[in-house]
């Protein structure tokens, strides 16, 4: 059946869209929260604006003015990539809340320990606190894959033929949008599940490796 065809090649489309954004956005997400929480005069302000920003905004909107705006700055981009970069700084200010969060919970006494062990700053982090923030983070991590995979239709608005795009042009062409939209939503259900059964996967492998040091 074509209408399958098309729409398998769609869901890969969201997948791959979704899946670049993420990659992208998580380790900003990173960057912005641990920026933020030292403290650093002008910076700090700027990021809590961009996530506050963010957050506060519809993503269709956001999606809207990166791609259409940035013409009027000289920035060309095509879809694809507009709409990569526009998931991953979307994905990025929600990602830093939950990175701020668990760099917050996080034992200060380790850091006191290795200090006086002698590591540096930088070793510490990458040692010590990235491996047990990332174990703590990974939970909401795959909620927000999951988020963003839900929001991934506001691609759409900029020409991507995302999933739900697809399934809504085939609906008006074959007059049988219940039919489309039952197979595109199927098609949701399996990549969300996907997401989430591998979290828990990844979660409970991290936990058992803790568990054996």
């Amino acid at each position: 059946m074509i209408e399958l065809r098309l729409l398998l090649e769609s869901a890969l489309i969201t997948c791959f869209v979704s899946l670049a954004g993420f990659s992208l956005g998580i380790p900003l997400g990173l960057l912005v929260a641990v920026t933020r929480l030292k403290r650093l005069p002008v910076i700090t302000s700027v990021l809590a604006v961009y996530v506050s920003f963010i957050r506060s905004l519809p993503l269709l909107l956001f999606i809207m003015l990166f791609y259409f705006g940035l013409p009027t700055l000289g920035i060309d981009l095509n879809p694809y990539v507009a709409g990569i970069l526009a998931l991953a700084l979307n994905n990025a200010a929600f990602a830093s809340e939950i990175w701020r969060g668990a760099i917050a919970n996080f034992a200060l006494d380790q850091i006191e320990a290795a200090k006086a062990y002698g590591m540096t700053e930088q070793q510490t982090f990458w040692r010590i606190t990235l491996p047990q923030i990332w174990r703590a983070s990974i939970p909401p991590i795959t909620s927000e894959i999951t988020l963003l995979v839900k929001a991934s239709p506001a691609i759409g608005i900029i020409g991507i033929d995302d999933l739900t795009r697809r399934a809504s042009t085939l609906a008006a062409s074959n007059y049988e949008p219940v039919r489309m939209l039952t197979i595109a939503t199927l098609f949701y259900v399996i990549i969300i599940l996907a997401i989430t059964q591998i979290g828990r996967m990844v979660d409970r492998r991290s936990q058992r490796q803790y568990e054996l040091v």
